[in-house]
């Protein structure tokens, strides 16, 4: 499913610097209540989140009082996540399951799944897209609903020869936040974006391959995964913007 290129020292090197790519305090502000009173709005308590990372999110949720399930492959950002949690004194349930299988394991469990972080484009297959925003409809229960991100990927493709001399337009004051760490596409295509993370006070680089939406395509999908009320915002704003750092959806079972 998740294409972190493979080698030790990326995955590690990537693991060590993702909070400080993040930036938790101002990824929180950048929202300003986003998450939380989406939640709220919508009656949810048991919450799925599909990609748990180093436990920014679910974390943040557990010490606002939602009981969490949060899934991940990854073996060291799990380690990380519980590290992270002993530290804030919250206690995770983690599953590891393949995000396409999710629905043998938890048939209409939750009141919300969310896949925050841009992390529906680990997968680059169309069909795996699709059947997993069909799993995660089916763990909902009546009224559900998933909250999904994604960044503007028809940016980088539209603007891909700047981006690549060095031109990358990106705010830093939504989901990806931090300013120790660095986030830039270094090769860009249809079919795959490679973004390399830079530390220069530590001297650290990692990589990640990425698949790149395009306009329109993630909303197409969520309805062909057969959610009925889908809000699309921009940068947390209801609205469309072409120039957003990031978009999210609100989709409703």
């Amino acid at each position: 499913m998740e294409k972190i290129i493979s080698d030790n020292y990326n995955s590690m090197a990537l693991v060590d610097m993702w909070a400080d790519f993040i930036d938790w305090k101002k990824r929180r502000q950048g929202e300003d209540g986003f998450l939380k009173k989406t939640l709220l709005e919508n009656n949810c308590q048991r919450i799925f989140e599909a990609c748990l990372g180093d436990g920014c999110d679910t974390i943040y949720l557990l010490k606002e009082g939602f009981e969490v399930t949060s899934n991940d492959l990854d073996l060291l950002f799990i380690k990380k996540a519980q590290e992270n949690a002993r530290r804030e004194k919250v206690k995770l349930n983690i599953t590891s399951y393949d995000w396409r299988e999710l629905g043998k394991h938890f048939e209409k469990s939750f009141d919300a799944v969310i896949c925050l972080g841009n992390s529906l484009t680990y997968l680059f297959d169309e069909k795996d897209r699709l059947k997993t925003l069909t799993q995660f409809r089916k763990m909902l229960v009546n009224g559900g609903i998933l909250i999904i991100d994604e960044r503007n990927y028809q940016y980088i493709l539209d603007n891909n020869k700047a981006i690549l001399k060095g031109d990358f337009r990106y705010s830093a004051n939504y989901v990806y936040c931090g300013n120790k760490v660095h986030g830039t596409p270094i090769e860009i295509t249809p079919e795959k974006v490679v973004f390399e993370y830079s530390d220069t006070a530590r001297k650290r680089k990692a990589r990640l391959e990425l698949y790149p939406f395009k306009r329109g395509e993630l909303l197409n999908l969520l309805k062909k995964a057969g959610f009925k009320k889908i809000s699309q915002y921009s940068d947390y704003k209801k609205t469309y913007s072409k120039n957003a750092d990031f978009y999210q959806y609100v989709a409703i079972t």
